[in-house]
């Protein structure tokens, strides 16, 4: 099994169709049909349903895709933090933002990141607290704004702010 393969299967689950990602993968559609092809018969089962109006993952083919996002953004994750322990510049930062940091404290954090890091690409996904934490546990986000939960799990969090919040009722309502 080879990386590329991983990055074709993935390109053809999210895309759902061979001719799109072949276009996103640069490579000739019948290429990557027998890099498909070929990664199912070493797995020994089908992670496609074809037919000529469309294409399906198989519940094989939706564990695979799962593990492959993992993998491949490990391997990201690992390049990126091998060449900063190497000497070189980190070249991205994927942040995941709860709205209210979107508005309030990720604007100044992102002008210190630039000002230290400006040959960084910085990607903000925004989402509510269990996305950003799926994201930073399956390596697709580096760090994120959340709020606080019970159980982070495995993830280190630091404390950045303390949210006041008020509750308006009108003059009638009984509470």
């Amino acid at each position: 099994m080879e990386l590329r393969q991983l990055s074709y299967f993935k390109a053809v689950a999210e895309e759902l169709h061979f001719g799109r990602a072949a276009a996103r993968m640069h490579i000739a559609q019948p290429a990557l049909s027998n890099h498909v092809m070929s990664l199912e018969r070493e797995l020994g089962c089908p992670l496609f349903i074809r037919s000529t109006r469309r294409v399906e993952l198989t519940r094989a083919g939706e564990t695979f895709y799962d593990r492959c996002v993992r993998i491949l953004s490990d391997i990201d994750l690992t390049t990126e933090l091998t060449r900063a322990a190497g000497g070189s510049r980190i070249r991205q930062i994927r942040i995941g933002s709860i709205y209210p940091a979107t508005m309030g404290m990720l604007p100044t954090f992102l002008a210190k990141i630039a000002r230290k890091f400006p040959d960084v690409r910085i990607h903000i996904a925004s989402g509510n607290t269990g996305e950003i934490i799926r994201g930073l546990e399956t390596g697709q986000l580096n760090l994120g704004f959340i709020r606080p939960v019970e159980n982070i799990g495995c993830l280190r969090f630091v404390s950045l702010a303390h949210e006041r919040y008020y509750l308006a009722v009108g003059h009638a309502n009984p509470l």
